[in-house]
């Protein structure tokens, strides 16, 4: 860790000289070391901010899948050319409230979680923030909230520090794996009307999640899933997909294919 307080050092050697310019108001909400009450928090969020501008970094995204109970769920990382995941982000949405859980790594190991929750209401909207940090052992170093009525306030207060939380991302995990209970076993198809268009249903056997994926091509697969639905009911397939933006800005998920994934030995 020299070289983490070699850097310390310099960044107060420059608040320093900027103090005896502008000594009495100083910008503190500029230094990094003021972006929350713990005193090593510059290391980490300087890995955050890193990790999200490194552009040679690979995109990947989940099925988006919605519960049996209203809940909206995906996930999305991303990881560099030898598939070493460097970010993990997962977005919950319900009713009136959204729910975003981020994760960010160092050498394959969880360094930094952050969960944000966006709760709308009538009178007034509430916004919150939880960071905590971590060891390479795994341990929280520093947990720290913030909390707002707007967005632009939010980003704005320093993180203060409360009793060690921890945020799994176990969910987020599953959700990319397209493991239990976020499968992609074969349900049946739907028609919509509105959106005149046809429709391939994947998702847990007993319907808790389930993910729909438009069909624009009729292969000779999907003939047969849909003349013999009763006979691949439950049969977990293998499925590609694309997201499609329309000019109106609504998306959907586009199945590019799909087949019978093979029996795992």
């Amino acid at each position: 860790m020299n070289w983490f307080y070699y850097f310390s050092l310099l960044i107060l050697l420059a608040g320093c000289s900027t103090d005896d310019q502008h000594n009495d108001s100083p910008e503190i909400e500029e230094d990094l070391f003021f972006r929350s009450d713990f005193s090593d928090g510059a290391l980490f969020f300087d890995l955050k901010d890193s990790i999200q501008r490194n552009e040679n970094l690979n995109e990947i995204s989940s099925l988006e899948y919605t519960s049996n109970f209203g809940e909206f769920l995906k996930a999305k990382a991303k990881i560099d050319a030898d598939g070493v995941v460097h970010m993990l982000v997962l977005d919950r949405e319900f009713e009136n409230q959204l729910k975003k859980d981020s994760f960010y790594y160092r050498n394959g190991l969880k360094r930094i979680s952050i969960e944000s929750s966006s709760q709308f209401n009538e009178s007034e909207s509430y916004f919150s923030q939880t960071i905590s940090f971590y060891s390479d052992s795994g341990t929280i170093l520093y947990s720290g909230i913030r909390t707002a009525t707007d967005l632009d306030t939010l980003e704005e207060l320093s993180y203060t520090k409360i009793q060690d939380t921890e945020l799994k991302d176990g969910l987020t995990l599953r959700l990319l794996k397209s493991t239990a209970p976020f499968q992609t076993a074969f349900l049946g198809t739907a028609y919509s009307k509105e959106q005149e268009k046809l429709f391939l249903i994947v998702g847990n056997p007993d319907r808790s999640y389930t993910s729909t994926l438009a069909i624009e091509e009729k292969t000779v697969f999907i003939n047969e899933l849909i003349k013999n639905e009763d006979r691949y009911m439950g049969v977990p397939l293998d499925i590609d997909f694309a997201q499609t933006k329309l000019t109106d800005g609504f998306t959907y998920q586009t199945l590019l294919s799909a087949k019978v994934l093979p029996t795992q030995e």
